[in-house]
């Protein structure tokens, strides 16, 4: 989701953090090691790169055609193509292993790297995307970096699970939060990627995006995502008795964008009901399904407290090789007895 090198791209809200990233890089004692979280899509990465070109320009406040000999670098098609940015993982690095974590051999090169001075910078910069891969042995020899930086350097960490880092290495780093964009400024982005959708289909991009632009662009161009969508829904709120879901659907709810799509929706239908509650309008397409399956009676306020603990319970375990399907199954049937219990 954060992986587009396109610099205008779909990422252009965040003004105001842009602005309190501009003030940081102009502070006189600029803080060594900063991170990046928020939900997936947000644009960290890009950001963060965005970010680098300023810390990295050698004649700050330059006019825009008076590029300096750094900024010059941060061209097209690869603006991450800087010899003083460094990324981990590599830029031709294939992921670490089957489950890409983020491995001890390749964390000591990037380390080394970092210590080597600025070719055409003042500074060098390092981006740890998908910092929660981090293995253990990665991260302590990491945090050894994080409580001694090297002279001259900026680190950031970019991750959607921050909770799945060492505390030690949280603690260390200035947090720079990435909320989901409001859905009118996600109904610009929409507009200009995606004019003219029917109704339906346009609030089942802007539900299954969830205030994440690089998520809705990855979305228009995946409709099938869509259809997967209208039969999760269509399980949740179904209260009938029998096997919760076909063996064979299982499977793709089981690969990471199906599993991440299943957790999203059943975290989405329970603040529907929240909303529904406090009489604000929320999603469309979720709050005429739960209206019309009774479901804020089906799941009073304790049984959504656990179903939703249930969901950041396995937010955090799927960085893990924990078995996808097993865990849908689970929550699944607990969901069905849950609503079922109330007919």
């Amino acid at each position: 989701m954060d992986r587009s090198d396109d610099p205008e791209g779909p990422f252009q809200g965040y003004r105001g953090l842009r602005d309190r990233l501009a003030r940081i890089s102009r502070h006189p004692s600029l803080p060594s090691t900063y991170l990046f979280w928020g939900p997936e899509g947000t644009g960290k990465r890009q950001i963060a790169i965005e970010w680098s070109k300023s810390l990295l320009c050698a004649n700050p406040g330059h006019p825009p055609d008076l590029a300096c000999g750094s900024c010059r670098l941060f061209l097209p098609p690869s603006t991450a193509d800087h010899p003083d940015l460094l990324l981990l993982p590599g830029r031709d690095e294939e992921d670490g292993d089957k489950e890409g974590n983020i491995l001890i051999d390749q964390t000591r090169k990037f380390i080394a790297d970092l210590t080597n001075a600025p070719l055409y910078s003042p500074r060098r910069v390092g981006i740890v995307n998908n910092a929660h891969k981090l293995t253990t042995a990665a991260s302590n020899s990491l945090l050894k970096t994080l409580e001694d930086p090297p002279d001259d350097t900026v680190l950031i960490l970019v991750t959607h699970l921050p909770d799945a880092l060492l505390p030690t290495v949280r603690s260390r780093a200035l947090s720079i939060a990435f909320p989901p964009l409001p859905r009118l400024e996600m109904e610009r982005i929409l507009n200009r990627l995606s004019p003219g959708l029917p109704p339906l289909e346009r609030e089942a991009l802007l539900h299954l995006s969830r205030g994440a632009p690089g998520r809705l662009q990855s979305l228009i161009s995946s409709p099938s995502t869509c259809q997967l969508l209208q039969q999760i829904i269509s399980l949740l709120l179904d209260s009938r008795n029998g096997p919760p879901f076909d063996p064979d659907n299982i499977a793709q709810l089981s690969d990471e964008e199906g599993f991440t799509l299943f957790l999203d929706t059943v975290e989405a239908l329970l603040l529907s009901l929240y909303r529904q509650d406090a009489s604000v309008q929320g999603d469309e397409l979720l709050e005429q399904g739960s209206r019309k399956a009774g479901l804020a009676v089906r799941l009073p306020h304790l049984k959504r407290t656990h179903f939703h603990d249930r969901v950041q319970q396995l937010r955090t375990l799927q960085v893990h090789n924990i078995n996808r399907g097993l865990a849908v199954e689970e929550l699944l049937w607990d969901w069905k007895e849950a609503i079922g219990s109330q007919t």
